[in-house]
């Protein structure tokens, strides 16, 4: 049986999508967080693995991580170190704090291109360049704009959610921009997030998929998943939806005309929860998937939403005999995957199979070092 041509696959990737498409004129689907079905993970299998990740030396805290074909770039808590990792192995890390030439004093985002072997930080309002996986600084340039979310679209642009003033510094600009990775330039604005501090996208949250990339928008009244396509070079909107009113900020405390940002009361505030979501978005056979933490008791517990066939449904996973509910880093190659250190497996009761595995290797490990654990959302 011959493989489809990769334009046949983006083809019925599009037409499996035509099912989520809310944004052309569609109302926006509710999304209830206080109806949710809570996933048992019991057993060691292909949809549960659990991945030691070797390290020499004690990594930091992890705060994010992005996944490639052939390298894991983790980011320490501290925005001063990055990791690469090759599999399960930790090969070269990235520690330029400091002052200096090719150096920064935090790391505010950074994405990776696979082609030429470089990875780009955004850092003190520069974008620098190093090589992968020598880590080896090569060049830097100033960047005129703030970036918070990015991926490299080819070896001369970058895709990055954007902030800036106009040039006539009175009116700021937020949205998606194709921004030159040789000068820091905007080449192109693709989809404007209307007026500052109305609508934001979070940090990061740029998902692979065949073609382009998905992504979280958000703003206090409404939330949707949207999709760059690669080849027309354009963004649509393939799900609209918010929460159920517990999670809600009312409408009548929130103001949405220009240069304002979100005004009400510390009492008005005890009236809503108020939840963001969207993170992780990925697409799962003819569905999409993606995340969100409602706080309950001071404590986050991650939902994964999954729209299917019309249908939304939400779902908390549980590794059986833990108090650990995981929740993603990055995806990779259709999984989710956390990253476990100790300190998530502290509340431990008469342990499955899987939290017995899990607990082992996590204790085993180097310096308290982290683990991957790579789940399904299916």
């Amino acid at each position: 049986m011959k493989k489809a041509p990769v334009k046949s696959l983006q083809m019925l990737l599009v037409a499996a999508l035509s099912p989520l498409l809310y944004g052309c004129g569609q109302p926006a689907k509710t999304v209830d967080v206080d109806n949710v079905v809570t996933v048992e993970l019991t057993e060691p299998n292909s949809d549960a693995e659990i991945i030691p990740i070797r390290c020499g030396v004690p990594m930091d805290e992890i705060l994010r991580g992005i996944c490639y074909d052939d390298y894991i770039f983790l980011m320490g808590m501290s925005r001063n170190t990055i990791y690469c990792v090759q599999e399960d192995t930790v090969i070269s890390i990235l520690e330029a704090s400091g002052r200096g030439h090719g150096e920064y004093s935090s790391i505010n985002d950074y994405t990776y291109s696979k082609d030429e072997h470089i990875l780009f930080v955004c850092a003190d309002g520069k974008l620098l360049k190093y090589s992968v996986p020598e880590m080896a600084f090569l060049e830097s340039f100033d960047l005129p704009i703030t970036p918070s979310g990015m991926s490299v679209l080819n070896s001369k642009e970058i895709l990055m959610n954007c902030s800036f003033m106009e040039e006539n510094g009175k009116d700021a600009y937020r949205g998606i921009c194709v921004v030159s990775s040789q000068t820091g330039e905007v080449i192109k604005r693709c989809y404007d997030f209307d007026y500052i501090n109305k609508r934001m996208m979070m940090q990061c949250d740029l998902t692979t998929v065949p073609g382009g990339f998905v992504f979280p928008l958000n703003s206090l009244t409404g939330n949707s998943i949207l999709h760059y396509d690669l080849e027309s070079e354009s963004v649509e909107e393939l799900f609209a939806f918010c929460f159920n009113s517990n999670w809600r900020v009312p409408r009548r405390l929130v103001k949405l005309s220009k240069g304002d940002v979100m005004l009400y009361t510390m009492e008005d505030n005890k009236e809503t929860k108020h939840l963001e979501g969207g993170h992780y978005p990925n697409l799962i056979d003819s569905g999409l998937s993606f995340w969100c933490f409602p706080r309950e008791n001071g404590k986050a517990r991650p939902v994964a939403v999954i729209v299917k066939d019309g249908n939304v449904s939400c779902r908390s996973y549980v590794v059986s005999g833990t108090d650990f509910h995981p929740s993603p880093y990055f995806i990779h190659k259709g999984y989710c995957v956390d990253i476990v250190s100790p300190a998530d497996l502290e509340t431990a009761d008469a342990l499955s199979p899987l939290g017995s595995e899990l607990k082992r290797i996590v204790g085993g490990q180097a310096f308290d070092n982290p683990v991957f654990f790579y789940f399904r959302v299916e």
